[in-house]
């Protein structure tokens, strides 16, 4: 179950305004019910004399020289950076290794992980099986991607659950019972060799027949924890879903040797001629067979630097920026405005300083909004979807978000004083960081809200 949090969103709010955009908001403005007849003529009539024309970006003027339009720009300062931790398990993906950065802190990820029981691939563990730790990679890498990384995998020393685990909470290991280890550099599978000791104890889960089997498997298998050496500078990412039809996830491979047949002569000379023709290879694909995770998630922590006070430091895993302006209501409910867009722009200065660290590119800027702040603010983003969202403009660097809706509330509607909640990408497991320029940055570089309105 993955919650709406981890949809796709491709919704784009433009930098720019359009006749498009114009019209929209005629047509929603119309539909609604407006303050004024005359102002949604005004409007359809800006829009019909703006042609063909090219629109201007925002925060400059709209249409030059003409009348009855006018665009503003304010430089609102209420942005507060709250510490709230979201979920870490059960997530597309999960974090794994270990890196000092510079820039965003040092941190650690452990992988948890906790092999399923469901036989719908694997009837029963034999004996003669082999049995692998199957994980799968993900391109993206945070660190220096040129680098090894060194693993090691212990039990876990406490029961987990995947849906209540939160970044910065960390989960104890047993680390006097080592399972298995193994390093990885830019492979996407890599196969780990299990202790057997451990591995007998889960296949005696796995095989028996007890009513009581998958509750007491629940309540008293501890599972697996993948732990980085701290040595180590990049993170990488296992996928737990695919993406497309045959993608492989993380899981348990059972290999089985080949069985004879019913005359004891194996596959070879049976005188199958489907067999013969194939050369076997299909028989060795049915032969590594996989069983899911029943759950997984992040044991994670960052030790955060001190941060300039100049800058918004924003992370998709720990934190929220409240927005909360202080609108000069007085001056614009005079005002028939039809957009209001709110820019941030990125400050790169500090992670150009380290090229040799790869992160993941942060490319979406999303908004909730609440009657009111609840009590657990993470979970109630993490289930809803975004109000206003907001792709990256790459040649500028900004995210340019539509936030109209939300400014005629505050302006015109009958409950004012709603906090916008902003943070970037969606909760899937893999690890964004955004730096943006605050009220004390450049003119051109700090936030600003810009609000166009006809007359």
């Amino acid at each position: 179950m993955y919650p709406k949090n981890l949809h796709n969103i491709t919704g784009i709010s433009p930098a720019k305004i359009s006749r498009n955009s114009l019209l929209h908001f005629f047509l929603e403005y119309f539909k609604k019910g407006s303050r004024s007849s005359i102002a949604a003529f005004l409007l359809l009539a800006v829009f019909t004399f703006m042609g063909c024309d090219s629109p201007g970006s925002v925060g400059e003027e709209i249409i030059s020289g003409s009348d009855g339009v006018n665009t503003e720009s304010l430089f609102p300062e209420n942005f507060t950076v709250l510490d709230q931790n979201t979920f870490s398990g059960r997530l597309p993906n999960t974090a794994l290794g270990y890196i000092d950065d510079p820039v965003y802190g040092k941190i650690s990820s452990t992988a948890l992980i906790k092999p399923g029981l469901s036989r719908a691939v694997v009837d029963t563990i034999r004996e003669d099986d082999s049995v692998y730790l199957r994980l799968i990679f993900r391109q993206e890498v945070y660190g220096n991607i040129n680098t090894v990384s060194n693993f090691t995998i212990y039990e876990a020393n406490e029961i987990w659950r995947g849906n209540q685990l939160r970044y910065n909470q960390e989960v104890d290991v047993n680390f006097a019972r080592q399972i298995g280890a193994f390093e990885v550099s830019d492979e996407d599978t890599v196969l780990v060799e299990l202790d057997d000791m451990w591995l007998q104890e889960y296949i005696a889960f796995f095989n028996s027949a007890e009513a009581n089997r998958d509750s007491l498997y629940r309540n008293t298998f501890k599972g697996l924890a993948i732990v980085p050496s701290e040595s180590n500078q990049k993170i990488r990412f296992l996928r737990h879903l695919a993406q497309e039809e045959g993608d492989a996830i993380t899981s348990l491979i059972v290999e089985s040797p080949e069985q004879p047949d019913e005359n004891g002569d194996g596959d070879e000379g049976n005188g199958d001629e489907d067999n013969g023709e194939n050369g076997g290879d299909e028989e060795d694909e049915e032969e590594l067979r996989a069983i899911d995770l029943r759950d997984w998630g992040a044991s994670f922590t960052r030790s955060v630097y001190t941060t300039d006070e100049n800058r918004l430091t924003v992370h998709n895993t720990e934190n929220v920026v409240k927005f909360l302006p202080d609108l000069p209501l007085e001056r614009l409910s005079s005002r028939n405005i039809v957009n209001a867009t709110l820019i941030l722009s990125k400050n790169k200065s500090a992670i150009n300083i380290f090229p040799e660290i790869s992160r993941p590119l942060t490319n979406q800027l999303r908004a909730h909004l609440f009657t009111s702040e609840p009590a657990d603010l993470p979970a109630e983003i993490f289930t809803r979807d975004a109000r206003f969202v907001s792709v990256i403009d790459e040649d500028e660097d900004t995210f340019s978000i539509d936030i109209t809706e939300y400014i005629l509330d505050e302006v015109f509607g009958e409950n004012p004083g709603r906090a916008l909640y902003l943070t970037i990408q969606s909760v899937n497991g893999i690890i964004y960081s955004s730096t943006f320029y605050d009220q004390n940055g450049p003119e051109n570089r700090r936030p600003r809200l810009v609000i166009t309105s006809v007359r």
